[in-house]
């Protein structure tokens, strides 16, 4: 081999190596709390929190940081896109001002201002379409197609009968779908909270929503590899888990599950 074909060689190999060693590797979430910090740099994808820490509240930064995960490039295989959303969901009832007075949910009738499976609906409906909205006045292809998650957590205020949680969230999803999310709208929690909140198991959730639920699988002080063990899990919504968070120093990282070959 010459000596010219050889150094040509060694340059494009140092290319390579160059240009691959600035690929994103990793994945992050951020919401309300990082509006006082820098976004993670270099994102793989990026999941962006649309509330304030309540499903009636704001996030304040997410103009920034939908421009932060827009940049991000996504994922190929198993395919990620560059943008998900994810909203805080909860059934505080009827002591909250926001809560409806009047309505009907289907299956459940009349809301006439109580704490009651109608109005727990017509509450999650009404809230999901705000944060869609929110997220639609700044992006609306994202608010379009991105995936959306629900937040389905114990931290929230919760109703007192699964029943009445599980309408809750039957209305989070139908208001999303009905304000014009087309992407698929999965559930960010845990098989123990979710199991506290509505009382439903992987096999009986596809029953309660009329189909499977992709899952994301809470993990904010999970490593790495106990990402890829929750993504080996069998869900909790029924389906093998579809994103498994865990941590990286102070910031929520992604993983997304499934064969990258």
């Amino acid at each position: 081999m010459s000596v010219v074909a050889l150094a040509f060689i060694v340059v494009v190999v140092a290319v390579v190596a160059v240009s691959g060693s600035s690929s994103p590797t990793n994945a992050y979430d951020v919401s309300y709390p990082q509006c006082s910090g820098s976004y993670p740099s270099n994102p793989l994808f990026g999941i962006v929190g649309v509330n304030g820490g309540l499903a009636n509240e704001a996030n304040r930064c997410i103009s920034g940081e939908l421009h932060w995960a827009r940049a991000a490039p996504g994922q190929k295989r198993p395919q990620q896109p560059p943008v998900s959303l994810y909203i805080d969901t909860g059934n505080p009832g009827s002591h909250v001002p926001d809560w409806p007075s009047v309505g009907t949910a289907p299956a459940y009738g009349a809301c006439k201002g109580l704490l009651t499976n109608a109005c727990s609906y017509i509450y999650g409906e009404q809230r999901s379409a705000q944060s869609f909205r929110l997220v639609a006045a700044l992006d609306p292809v994202a608010a379009k197609t991105a995936p959306w998650w629900l937040d389905v957590e114990l931290m929230a205020s919760w109703a007192g009968t699964y029943q009445l949680n599980i309408a809750a969230l039957q209305g989070f999803i139908v208001g999303l779908q009905n304000a014009g999310a087309t992407g698929p709208i999965g559930i960010y929690s845990t098989s123990a909270q979710w199991k506290e909140i509505t009382g439903l198991t992987a096999q009986t959730t596809p029953m309660a929503f009329n189909g499977q639920l992709p899952d994301w699988v809470a993990g904010t002080d999970a490593t790495l590899t106990q990402a890829r063990q929750n993504c080996t899990s069998g869900g909790f919504t029924g389906v093998a888990p579809n994103l498994a968070q865990y941590r990286i120093g102070p910031l929520d990282a992604d993983l997304r599950c499934g064969r990258t070959r």
